[in-house]
């Protein structure tokens, strides 16, 4: 595995296992094949505190579908299941291929397992009000969503744009405060707090700067933020 970059801790920390590792699969980044997945769980295993968390993001690329491919939401919604369905099946293969003390420590999970929740709507109400309300986070949204080559080399109107945010309005409660699964800590659930990605943008500095109270202070406080996430650019 090729680290490219370290996002809020280091390379020393990283390898004395002070985390639990997730990996978000985007459905829309070619570079998640079966082959990079196998590598980006096999490092996960061999970095990880306790276990592995992989969460398929079928939620978030509805989104993709319905705007950006004109799919009514129902179909989109299906059409991501469906590509997600798909996404599970090669990963399940793969933990087949792997010793049982190892597989049995991936959790594969879709978006909504670890995004049905109180702490997940609470954040995400958040969010969305800032997003109407304060115009210098809702450019820098847009600025996120404009980063993807599909949307920054069109003349897509506004009214998309706003509704592709919430592409990013979604993600940011499981990644500014780690993912959650399973419930809170204090309710038997654990917490991820190491993402692996092949690519970082705006919105790993979103996080991080917010993480760091950096950035939108006022955010900062409602957010709640009490874990300290890291991120890896990572590339197979």
């Amino acid at each position: 595995m090729i680290i490219k970059n370290y996002l809020n801790t280091t390379k020393e920390e990283v390898e004395s296992k002070k985390y639990n590792v997730w990996i978000g699969i985007s459905l829309g980044n070619k570079l998640f094949t079966s082959e990079n997945i196998k590598e980006y769980i096999l490092w996960a295993l061999d970095n990880t505190k306790e276990d592995v968390l992989v969460v398929i993001g079928d939620g978030l690329h509805a989104i993709n579908l319905e705007v950006l491919d004109g799919l009514q939401r129902i179909a989109a919604v299906r059409k991501a299941i469906r590509i997600g369905d798909k996404k599970q099946e090669e990963i399940d293969s793969i933990l087949k291929e792997l010793p049982n003390e190892k597989a049995k420590l991936v959790k594969v999970v879709r978006f909504q397992h670890v995004t049905a929740s109180k702490y997940h709507e609470y954040r995400l109400e958040i969010l969305l009000e800032e997003f109407r309300n304060n115009k210098s986070f809702h450019d820098f949204v847009i600025k996120i969503i404009k980063e993807n080559k599909k949307v920054g080399g069109s003349n897509i109107s506004n009214g998309k744009l706003d509704s592709l945010a919430l592409y990013v309005l979604k993600e940011l409660p499981l990644y500014i405060n780690g993912a959650k699964y399973g419930g809170l800590p204090e309710h038997g659930g654990k917490t991820y707090l190491l993402q692996i990605y092949p690519g970082l943008g705006l919105l790993d500095k979103l996080l991080i700067n917010l993480q760091n109270g950096k950035s939108f202070p006022g955010l900062v406080q409602k957010l709640k933020i009490t874990d300290k996430i890291a991120i890896l650019e990572a590339y197979v």
